[in-house]
């Protein structure tokens, strides 16, 4: 984003300040509980979520040569590691041989990896590095590795993509220009891993990301946590190609704009942004830090999700931990407490029939957006 965007944005958020948001020029949209609760519709969704990038965890959590995670996505067991030659790699974490887990530590640092059950062992990139007995086992080599998954670090951030069929676009290319330069400008890439972790929620993932895309909840849901610091019902989205960024002005900003000449505004020190990127996860710019929410639906069930909910800091300001403290305190006790747990809430009562539709108001217009983004995503994999 340049400096005339940001002057734009600035101007509409001025506008919101001053007029107000617009009142509704038309009728709810009544949208089926089923959109949350089928499940070949859940199926559907995973296919287009496995083909598209997920946010799986940050750079500066595995530095160095051999450092790894173990995770989950979509139901495939994976090893995230760092190899030799600086590379991030996802391999699938199960033996070419039998298929059996070969790393069990959740996380830790190793110069190969073993399998337990015959030892067979691979390098960091999962090609094969030995079979155990191998003169017994095959008179004909061996050269199998560990299958791997199209894997990508870009602003700080590792994407795992994890159906690599057809070959997937890079993750600049799936963001497009215009989203990949406002990331790199609000320092994505120059951020370092604070703290993580990880709640399984009992709502579909859709319920989720709906909290990142309309305020209108915030002077209820939030009324002593963050609302006194935000105006109501003021909130711009904004589409990047498949994606959504949501602008939330704090209060202070409105003064800041009301004193000061235009060509003085400065947006980013009282403005929130989550980007919305489908499908299923969301960076946050949160005016200082910044919050990264991987959603990942159960394999099985569309009313389950496991939330990865991770917080990244200024490099340059890493060892200021009493404010970054406050902060990883205030996001990971309000969002479950109160975001989380109203979509518990919505998605026991849609499941149990009390509610067979949802009434989406013209204010709340990126929900229903969201959804078609959702449906499109969903054609597009089912024409491949």
């Amino acid at each position: 984003m340049n400096r005339e965007q940001e002057l734009a944005l600035g101007d509409r958020l001025m506008a919101l300040f001053t007029d107000g948001p617009s009142p509704a020029d038309g009728a709810p949209v009544a949208v089926p509980a089923s959109v949350y609760t089928c499940p070949d519709r859940h199926r559907a969704e995973l296919a287009a979520i496995a083909a598209r990038p997920v946010a799986a965890l940050h750079g500066t959590e595995i530095p160095g040569a051999g450092d790894f995670r173990a995770i989950e996505l979509g139901g495939l067991p994976l090893l995230v590691v760092r190899g030799r030659d600086g590379v991030v790699r996802a391999l699938v974490n199960a033996c070419a041989h039998r298929g059996a887990t070969v790393e069990r530590e959740a996380e830790g640092t190793a110069r190969a990896f073993s399998c337990s059950f015959h030892g067979w062992s691979y390098e960091l990139d999962g090609t094969l590095r030995s079979v155990a007995d191998a003169a017994l086992f095959s008179s004909a080599p061996c050269g199998r590795g560990l299958r791997s998954v199209p894997c990508e670090e870009r602003h700080g951030v590792i994407w795992v993509t994890t159906d690599p069929d057809p070959a997937p676009r890079s993750v600049a290319e799936w963001l497009g220009a215009d989203l990949d330069a406002l990331l790199t400008m609000l320092g994505f890439g120059e951020a370092v891993f604070y703290a993580a972790v990880e709640y399984d929620v009992a709502c579909n993932w859709k319920l989720l990301t709906d909290g990142f895309l309309e305020l209108y909840h915030l002077k209820y849901l939030h009324r002593t946590t963050i609302a006194p610091y935000l105006p109501a019902n003021s909130w711009l989205v904004d589409r990047y190609g498949e994606h959504f960024r949501v602008a939330i002005p704090k209060n202070r900003l409105g003064r800041h704009l009301a004193a000061s000449a235009r060509d003085e505004w400065e947006l980013w020190s009282d403005l929130s942004l989550p980007v919305v990127l489908m499908p299923g996860s969301v960076l946050q710019w949160q005016a200082g830090h910044y919050e990264v929410f991987s959603f990942r639906p159960d394999p099985n069930d569309p009313g389950r999700t496991r939330c990865r909910l991770s917080m990244l800091v200024p490099a340059d300001r890493a060892d200021e931990h009493e404010l970054w403290e406050r902060n990883w305190e205030r996001v990971r006790v309000t969002i479950p407490d109160e975001d989380f747990a109203v979509a518990e809430q919505v998605q026991r009562n849609i499941a149990s029939g009390a509610v067979r539709e949802l009434q989406i108001g013209r204010n709340e217009q990126g929900l229903v957006d969201h959804l078609a983004a959702v449906d499109r995503l969903v054609a597009e994999v089912a024409r491949r």
